[in-house]
């Protein structure tokens, strides 16, 4: 039995969380998966990590508190290194807000029993759609993708910027987390460079996204801006 971490990154998703911790630990149970979540929460004002330390109760649940907001690429690998810290074999990144269904989780192991060392829940092949989103935010993505392809020059891998994902744990060891420059949303570009520098097999299932339950998102300006930056970066070689 493969022991798996989820990694969810907060700020400001105590009225998610109380609903998407008790359906993850359901998923577990029912397809006997030996699991925790470690969440990493930026000092949400919400009181997040209170109602983090209340499931802790009933879950197998690591909270780590950050002093302050520090970027969601920031905090998953602060995540990565506490489950390889705990030898996970299979470590998932997940939004905390319930876009990302938990059921995919046991689609995600299957493939990496498969033979992939990383697997990205893509909206953007057959059996995947994305729920709830206006039209700015589909342009967005659909912009970061194409950056991703024609700017960085990943090419074969449809849905770029979707973060929800698992990796083995061998294929985040065979990369050094320290290096990877981005804190926020270029995070997945960047890491997923790396990783194919190390020729390692990435495969994808359909994920059906629909927006966040509650909240607001945190995808910014700056974080657009970032994530071209990191693309051009990557294209020259500087990463």
């Amino acid at each position: 039995m493969k022991k798996v971490s989820v990694i969810l990154p907060t700020y400001n998703e105590r009225e998610n969380i109380k609903l998407l911790i008790p359906r993850i630990f359901q998923v577990f149970e029912k397809n006997n998966i030996s699991g925790n979540v470690i969440i990493v929460d930026d000092n949400s004002p919400d009181g997040t990590a209170e109602k983090a330390i209340e499931l802790q109760k009933n879950y197998p649940l690591i909270l780590i508190k950050r002093p302050k907001k520090m970027g969601i690429g920031s905090a998953y690998i602060t995540g990565f290194e506490k489950a390889l810290e705990n030898d996970s074999d299979v470590i998932f990144e997940m939004d905390a807000d319930l876009s990302h269904n938990p059921e995919n989780i046991v689609g995600f192991l299957k493939k990496i029993e498969a033979g992939f060392d990383v697997v990205i829940g893509s909206r953007r092949i057959e059996g995947g759609k994305i729920i709830g989103w206006n039209w700015y935010r589909k342009l967005v993505s659909k912009s970061a993708n194409f950056i991703g392809e024609w700017v960085a020059g990943i090419n074969g891998i449809k849905d770029l910027t979707s973060g929800y994902r698992a990796y083995r744990k061998d294929a985040l060891r065979s990369i050094d987390l320290k290096k990877i420059k981005s804190s926020g949303y270029a995070f997945q570009l960047e890491i997923l460079s790396r990783l194919l520098k190390r020729n390692l097999k990435i495969g994808l299932v359909p994920i059906v996204f629909c927006d966040r339950y509650s909240g607001k998102s945190k995808l910014s300006k700056m974080d657009v801006m970032n994530f071209f930056l990191i693309a051009l970066r990557i294209r020259c070689g500087c990463l």
